[in-house]
């Protein structure tokens, strides 16, 4: 499990960008970073960041914000610690469609519910090609449910094998 900083670091290597580059690039989103400040983060000696340090971040370098906190390289069987509290873990997959706003990680789905907007509805049957899902109508939307169904509840997404045709 690769932590924010190790991301943050991570992707700034992978598109070849200085310190002094993302400095200069968050700081034309109004966040007051220089190289030093990038430097301190990616070492830990700055413990933390702000909500908007880390959109700017993900703006900066590209990425969906989701991305900087859970790798999408992450393996589905990996645990991911979304709360400082011993115990606070649940599978990856689990916590990216929590933070997508698609699952009520430890949470009532009834009060999770409540604050979903109405066109962002969930809607899942079965069909007689495997599972159907609607969410909100948008092509993106749905196939991030259904991978959700694939990789926390492995063989949901799909009917069973039936090759020979005889309902074994």
């Amino acid at each position: 499990m690769s932590t924010l900083r190790g991301r943050v670091k991570e992707l700034r290597g992978r598109a070849g960008m200085s310190a002094e580059a993302l400095s200069a690039r968050l700081q034309g989103l109004g966040v007051k970073w220089n190289r030093s400040i990038v430097a301190n983060f990616e070492a830990g000696r700055r413990p933390s960041v702000s909500v908007v340090e880390w959109l700017a971040l993900a703006q900066a370098l590209e990425v969906a914000p989701l991305h900087l906190l859970i790798s999408p390289d992450a393996k589905a069987t990996d645990e991911y610690a979304y709360a400082p509290e011993p115990g606070c873990t649940a599978p990856t997959p689990m916590v990216r469609e929590w933070v997508r706003g698609y699952y009520p990680l430890n949470a009532d789905p009834g009060k999770f519910d409540r604050e979903t907007p109405r066109n962002e509805t969930v809607s899942v049957s079965l069909g007689e090609t495997g599972y159907q899902v609607t969410l909100d109508r948008s092509p993106a939307s749905t196939r991030a449910l259904e991978r959700f169904i694939r990789e926390v509840t492995p063989g949901m997404g799909a009917p069973a094998d039936d090759t020979e045709g005889d309902g074994k």
